[in-house]
């Protein structure tokens, strides 16, 4: 029988837009081509509901379709709130109808919200003697939490927390009965609501602790000291209008017949028939093995009781999701292995359709094309096409200095061909085109402004090409011949999914993940010691046509997600981006060993007094880059305090020998003596070795390496090299101008700052950058309650700490610790600041919120990130998570902002000073190479570019420096 004393109630769209952006960067679909995340994932999580749970009593809240009575009081009302993507809003009449033909209750009333829906259900629990459970995420129901309402959160494991009254004072700081008042202060930016401005979460704890309401807040208003006071007192109004718009409604005149609500009589079989239609099969297959379960069957092994199951199509290779034409009554499903394999759980609990599918062994229609003629014809239908997926082969993974063996075109899906241009003489077979000839008929695509050519890792193949002869890395903009459109589906991948949830973004693990499609490996076909140009043609071509073929599909794949999640503008950035990319790695920089090869000896000179020092102090010698020895030293001889043990010994790492260097002198050492040996492997022993026989060294951008946007670099890792201090400025000055030029930079100043200048609106901070002051100065006489004039060295370089700290969440441990100062005074410090900079701490807690809500966050372009474990019931995972929140945004904008500088900066060099070149970007700098007598015209030129290349809130300013080496600057 049901058990009708406890009753869950969905929060429908809260679960429905969780489970869509859980996938926003990579999708599920059908094989119809639609999206099906939110399908998945809401059905994914209801069934571990009724597995786990074991709800007797079940029904789901929806929204109204008409405004509500929340839009009539404010017509501003969730008015800022991103438009709901339409493959979302197309999902939510599935999930509705598969939740009816299953038998569960919709309960939905025009002009009332889902959480007045709710409101009236737990009300009525209340009211007949049961106990309420409230499945949701979002903190506005926590105002119906009592000793038998509590919440069920989603968790990280795909299962449900429980939040009653304590889970809620722990969260906020007050309890339920409070969090009206709460929000009433705070407002809300996911829905518009105001609330007082400038007044956070924990200052309304703090007020709400105290006075004991919103109205015994009021009415001690007088009372109440300083900005904090002012912003209560200024805000009265729209605290009670928003309460007004927050309190829920638990009057709803909505049927709510319990008996209705019972699960025993379920349809888990009509489920899982829609489910199959919608192009879920996994979860479909689940819920009929449940249904089985349920009437008594097992659901392991064998086949399924699937009377009413659709049928899988006979065109549905193992495991494709969707199903055309199934649903037919009496019909089997397969329960085979490949069919039923699990999935791969994502960090918010929900299994990727990915990991469900076997990729299947590619078995395309591809060709060698040896002669002219043959090549001319495919040209010809390329032309007429106007995509085509593009590929090399080499011998070498250098593009400066590899041989190409080749290269592949598709054109069509499954089809492709491979030009041979290199091989050995006696495994040549046939009339062989020349590379010349090849080259000069495949110059033909890229001139053609009507071409789109796709490429994976386009970066490396244009420069492969141009090594060749082919040079097609710089447009007409640039002076250069190529019209044609260029795409690179490894950005693509990048942009919708930056976190490299599904591992590599190589073109095989794509293919797989994407398209299903396993397809030949390199190691299969190239013995080992031997490169492409080995191989018989036999065997080459058909690996390297797959791989134009297997680029064009993830185009056509990739295309329409970039359009629907509005990445069209910055996708065409990072393709701006990219020839720039490719035009500094060939370019590189003079690299003079001299400097290099003094630093050394003083270098390792240093090292050995370091290194007699740490012995004398211990007594004796040990290996110091010997974690094991290390920790005997330190843990054991030295018997200083250590940390939890591993299986390796204790942890000597950084952190931990910062916290022992107060204590001991041989832990600050140890610190020293790492910093200047891996400064002498890194860079002063490697980087004469990385020179090119023009002793320039030429770095690999790579633009897929971060989450935030942000490029990096390596072989050399130029990012790395200290900024600041001696031994930066040693390394630095290594790298010098060609004779009768110059070195010139252009570096932001304070970046991220002014980014977050810009999205906080905080006024004081957009005063200051405005008014052109010492940031850091102005932050001082702030948090110390002084002038500007008679901020010490000291307390700037506290001020200095705490702003950047904001930006990457440092707490006041790690304050603390950096500043050497009790916790409680960093504590303070971080108080002062946020009180003075209240717009920053609104910015932090709005960003944190509408993360949780959204799981993501995004860049003042629309980049976006995926925001895991943001509602995790692990503190240090949460916290991790709100951290990346905050600082993504700030972190990913300054990036894109650099980028757009660098573009703009690499065209008008072109434009104004030909004989001028784009080297390096680091960080926030760009440096550049150019004549002697061009060197102020071309700082003065790159200063205005960058400043201008954006219009923000607050100016942003570049000082620029010109001289012979890079370590003059700063």
């Amino acid at each position: 029988m049901c058990n009708k004393d406890c009753v869950y109630i969905l929060d429908s769209y809260g679960l429905i837009y969780r489970a869509y952006f859980a996938f926003v960067s990579r999708p599920l679909v059908n094989n119809k081509n639609e999206n099906v995340s939110a399908v998945f994932g809401f059905f994914r999580n209801f069934l571990n509901v009724l597995k786990n749970n074991k709800p007797g009593c079940i029904a789901a809240a929806f929204d109204s379709r008409v405004p509500t009575f929340r839009h009539e009081m404010y017509p501003e009302y969730k008015a800022t709130r991103d438009k709901t993507p339409e493959d979302l809003h197309a999902q939510v009449p599935v999930i509705e109808e598969i939740l009816v033909a299953m038998g569960v209750p919709v309960l939905r009333r025009d002009t009332f919200e889902a959480d007045d829906v709710i409101a009236t259900v737990a009300r009525q629990c209340c009211e007949t003697g049961r106990e309420c459970r409230i499945l949701s995420g979002d903190k506005d129901l926590m105002q119906l939490v009592t000793d038998t309402t509590l919440m069920l959160m989603p968790d990280k494991t795909g299962g449900w927390a429980e939040t009653g009254k304590t889970g809620v004072t722990e969260k906020w700081g007050v309890g339920p009965e409070l969090m009206l008042d709460m929000l009433s202060l705070t407002g809300d930016t996911a829905d518009n609501v105001p609330g007082v401005k400038g007044i956070g979460e924990k200052t309304a704890a703090k007020l709400l602790l105290q006075y004991g309401s919103l109205d015994g807040i009021y009415e001690h208003a007088d009372e109440i000291k300083g900005a904090v006071g002012d912003k209560i007192r200024n805000g009265k109004d729209d605290a009670y209008f928003s309460r007004k718009l927050i309190v829920l409604r638990d009057d709803v005149p909505v049927d709510i017949d319990f008996s209705c609500f019972c699960t025993d009589n379920l349809n888990y079989d009509a489920a899982a028939e829609l489910l199959f239609k919608a192009g879920v099969p996994a979860v479909a297959k689940q819920f009929a093995a449940y249904g089985v379960e349920k009437r008594g069957g097992s659901a392991s092994g064998g086949t399924t009781d699937t009377a009413s199951v659709g049928a899988v199509g006979a065109d549905n290779k193992l495991g494709t999701p969707g199903v055309d034409g199934a649903g037919t009554a009496g019909s089997q499903v397969a329960a085979s292995s490949a069919e039923t394999a699990a999935g791969i759980d994502n960090a918010d609990g929900y299994s990727t359709e990915a990991g469900l599918i076997m990729p299947v062994k590619n078995a395309g229609n591809y060709r060698p094309v040896r002669t002219a003629a043959e090549l001319d014809t495919v040209i010809e239908e390329i032309l007429a096409c106007r995509t085509a997926g593009i590929d090399t082969e080499t011998d070498s993974l250098n593009p400066l200095t590899a041989r190409m063996a080749g290269f592949s075109l598709s054109w069509r899906k499954g089809e492709g061909v491979y030009v041979p241009l290199l091989v050995t003489d006696m495994l040549l077979a046939g009339d062989m085109v020349s590379k010349a000839d090849a080259l000069e008929r495949l110059a033909r695509l890229f001139t053609s402004p009507d071409m789109t050519l796709v490429f994976h890792n386009a970066k490396f193949d244009l420069q492969v090409f141009a090594t060749a002869g082919l040079d097609m890395i710089h447009n007409e903009k640039n002076g250069g011949a190529r019209r044609c459109r260029i795409v690179d589906t490894m950005i693509a991948a990048w942009l919708l999914q930056p976190d490299r949830l599904e591992g590599s973004y190589s073109l095989e693990k794509q293919a797989e993940n994407r398209l299903h499609l396993k397809g030949t490996e390199y190691e299969e076909i190239v013995p080992k010691n031997s490169t492409f140009l080995d191989l018989p043609i036999e065997i080459a071509y058909p690996y390297a046509a797959e791989d134009a073929d297997f680029t064009l599909q993830l185009w056509n794949f990739y295309e329409p997600f970039i359009k629907d999640a509005g990445f069209e503008s910055l996708f065409a950035l990072e393709m701006d981006v990219l020839p720039v990319l490719a035009s500094m790695e060939r370019n590189g920089i003079r690299l003079e060993k001299k400097p290099l090869e003094e630093y050394k000896t003083e270098l390792t000179e240093k090292i050995n007094v370091v290194q007699k020092e740490i012995y004398d102090l211990v007594g004796h010698e040990f290996n110091i880059a010997s974690p094991k020895q290390l920790s005997t030293v330190l843990f054991e001889e030295l018997q200083l305090p250590h940390g939890k043990k591993t299986k390796s010994g204790y942890s000597t790492d950084t952190s931990v020998l910062e916290e022992l260097a107060a204590a001991h002198p041989v832990p600050y050492k140890i610190l020293e003596y790492r910093g200047m040996t891996k400064l002498l492997s890194t860079y002063v022993e490697t980087l004469p070795s990385l020179a090119d026989a023009g002793s320039r060294v030429h770095t690999s951008f790579i633009q897929t390496g971060t989450a935030t946007g942000r490029l990096s670099s390596r072989d050399p890792n130029l990012q790395n090299i200290p900024v600041r201090d001696e031994s930066g400025r040693r390394i630095r000055s290594a790298f010098v101008a060609q004779e009768g030029r110059l070195l010139v930079t252009a570096d932001y100043s304070q970046i991220e700052l002014v980014v977050l200048a810009h999205l906080s609106k905080d006024e004081n901070m957009c005063r200051a950058f405005r008014d052109g002051v010492d940031i850091h100065k102005a932050t001082a006489a702030l948090i110390y309650g002084v002038e500007p004039d008679v901020v010490s060295p000291d307390m700037r370089r506290t001020a200095k700490t705490i702003n950047f700290g904001v930006i990457y969440g440092m707490s006041a441990f790690r304050l603390a610790s950096s500043l050497g100062i009790p916790r409680r005074q960093a504590q303070d410090f971080i108080d002062s600041y946020f009180e003075m900079y209240s717009g920053i701490n609104k910015f932090v807690s709005d960003t944190v919120q509408s993360a949780a809500a959204t799981g993501y966050v995004e860049t003042i372009l629309g980049r976006k990130r995926r925001i895991l474990n943001i509602a995790s019931g692990n503190h240090n995972e949460r916290a991790a998570a709100e951290r990346i929140a905050v600082n993504t945004p700030v972190q990913g904008s300054a990036a894109d902002i650099v980028k757009m500088a660098m573009v703009s900066v690499y065209h008008k060099l072109s434009e104004q000073f030909p004989s001028a070149r784009l080297l390096l970007q680091v960080h926030d700098e760009l440096i550049a190479e150019c004549d002697e007598k061009d060197a102020a015209a071309v700082a003065a030129m790159m200063k205005e570019t960058m400043e201008n290349v954006i219009k923000l809130e607050v100016p942003l300013r570049v000082s620029v420096e010109y001289g012979k080496n890079w370590g003059e600057f700063h």
